[in-house]
């Protein structure tokens, strides 16, 4: 009997760090261009390079397994020669992966918990704005805002262009 498979490394850690139950949950919480889906974006992307590595040194250890029981059997150990070398290289690229996604994970954990208050050392008073809304008003497509945008620096002096010979 076949059931639902268990979700893959990367959908375990986007879990584990985020709470929510799959990487694609994340796409739809912040404006696409705003640094914050641009970050879930990369988040989902490695979580799902994650659980495809997670599934191909899975398939590929049951492959040797099938192989160890044929070869316990009589048959021929030579196709065994190069599996353990690809399934390390197989491992090393899904744990590399894997700890890629811990630290983008958790530096948007920490992002949002830090802009989810007043920015340190000042109060948030009237006109002033968290960073994530300031960022969320800079995203093209993204709520009009209620802090007056900077204007230009003027007065600064121009570079002299020196004549050549």
């Amino acid at each position: 009997m076949h059931g639902t498979p268990p979700p893959g490394l990367g959908t375990r850690l986007v879990r584990e760090t985020l709470g929510v139950d799959s990487a694609a949950d994340l796409l739809g919480r912040h404006p696409f261009l705003s640094p914050y889906g641009q970050l879930t974006a990369l988040i989902a992307d490695a979580t799902f390079k994650v659980d495809d590595l997670d599934q191909k040194v899975q398939e590929r250890t049951a492959h040797i397994a099938r192989e160890l029981d044929s070869v316990r059997g009589g048959q021929s150990a030579a196709a065994l020669g190069s599996a353990s070398t690809e399934i390390a290289l197989l491992s090393a690229r899904r744990d590399q992966s894997a700890e890629h996604l811990r630290t983008m994970a958790g530096a948007y954990r920490r992002s949002l918990a830090n802009d989810s208050g007043p920015v340190p050392g000042q109060a948030q008073g009237l006109g002033q704005v968290s960073r994530a809304e300031a960022a969320t008003a800079r995203t093209p497509g993204g709520p009009p805002s209620a802090v007056p945008p900077v204007p230009p620096i003027t007065g600064l002096p121009t570079p002299t262009v020196r004549r050549t010979r």
